[in-house]
């Protein structure tokens, strides 16, 4: 590879090299290095390959993930661990790395030995994506595995905004999810979506029972596509007053499974984890008070009671909170803690 090749492929990915002899041996293929010599980019491609994988993960925690400013300083996050992997799964996809070489128009650089060149491997995805990885692993080891560093270069060659943008991950609502639920809880069974490659990515069809209609997207990727396609499903259904709301989920407010209520919508991925926070207090005839405030995540408002045994501060104090969610009400909104402290008391 001349130096005015090396310039420009140093240009187009926006890093320069200190050691321009690492780039070179991003594009080397192993059937050369067997003919001719010297190193390939194999081991490159290894670097890469795990140096891809933290870019990625880190892109997604910065776009999608926040310490909260509530009681707790904790981790939150848009999405539940499987959405993650389904989004890393796309990204760093083989043939989305490929689409990515073949924009910059870098296979045409590769140096191969002479069996590549009857085989035309330049023109194949998994050489492509191969040469992808190896050039990110050039990077990691020629910036002492500056991370900066990397998730520049891997942002100028995969282009995040780009992709995020066009896949509507930024969207309040997941519709695939959301879609998925409809249909189990309706029908008791999954979804029906078509996907076909076409001439710039992917179109999605999906299908919805007794509907007599069916919804399209188009994006860059197959999850792209299919999430365009929910969207337009999710909308219709909205429209024409088919969604299902959280008492579908739950029933209505239930003092008895008040807890329970709370967990379910948890696990459907409604709210965040409902937390209890308990504190030991004593009357003037030194009986024990318990107190409980339930404390979600996102919700603004945390409900506090207090009884005589702490398993009923907490079914009280989750009550509350469930009324509030499903009802926009705290049944027990004028009172305070149940000031008449007899009542405490068998």
């Amino acid at each position: 590879m001349d130096s005015k090749s090396i310039q420009l492929i140093q240009k187009t990915i926006d890093y320069q090299f200190d050691n321009p002899d690492l780039l070179q041996q991003a594009f080397v293929r192993r059937t050369y290095s067997e003919e001719n010599g010297g190193e390939n980019n194999e081991v490159l491609e290894f670097i890469g390959d795990k140096a891809l994988d933290m870019v990625v993960i880190k892109v997604m925690m910065k776009r999608f993930g926040n310490i909260t400013d509530g009681k707790y300083h904790e981790f939150k996050t848009k999405y539940q661990e499987g959405k993650f992997t389904e989004i890393k799964k796309d990204l760093v996809e083989g043939k989305m790395l490929a689409k990515c070489i073949d924009k910059l128009g870098f296979n045409k650089y590769l140096i191969l030995g002479k069996g590549d060149i009857k085989k035309n491997v330049q023109d194949e995805d998994s050489v492509k994506e191969d040469l992808f990885e190896a050039i990110v692993g050039a990077v990691a080891v020629d910036s002492n595995w500056n991370l900066e560093s990397i998730e520049n270069v891997v942002n100028m060659m995969l282009g995040f905004n780009d992709y995020f943008n066009n896949n509507r991950y930024d969207d309040e609502i997941d519709y695939v999810a959301e879609i998925q639920k409809w249909v189990q809880k309706h029908y008791n069974q999954l979804p029906d979506y078509t996907i076909n490659e076409i001439y710039d990515g992917y179109r999605c069809q999906l299908d919805l029972p007794e509907i007599r209609y069916y919804f399209t997207g188009d994006g860059r990727s197959k999850p792209g596509a299919r999430y365009l396609a929910a969207k337009e499903a999710y909308n219709y259904l909205a429209e024409n007053n088919m969604l299902f709301n959280l008492e579908d989920e739950v029933g209505e407010p239930d003092y008895n499974r008040a807890i329970h209520q709370l967990q379910a919508l948890f696990q459907k991925g409604f709210i965040n984890e409902p937390k209890y926070i308990y504190d030991e207090d004593k009357d003037n005839r030194g009986n024990s008070i318990w107190y409980c405030t339930c404390h979600i995540d996102g919700i603004d408002e945390e409900f506090t009671n207090k009884s005589s045994k702490q398993k009923e501060a907490k079914r009280d104090s989750a009550y509350d909170m469930i009324c509030y969610i499903l009802q926009g009400s705290n049944p027990n909104e004028d009172d305070e803690y149940y000031d008449d402290e007899d009542d405490y008391y068998e």
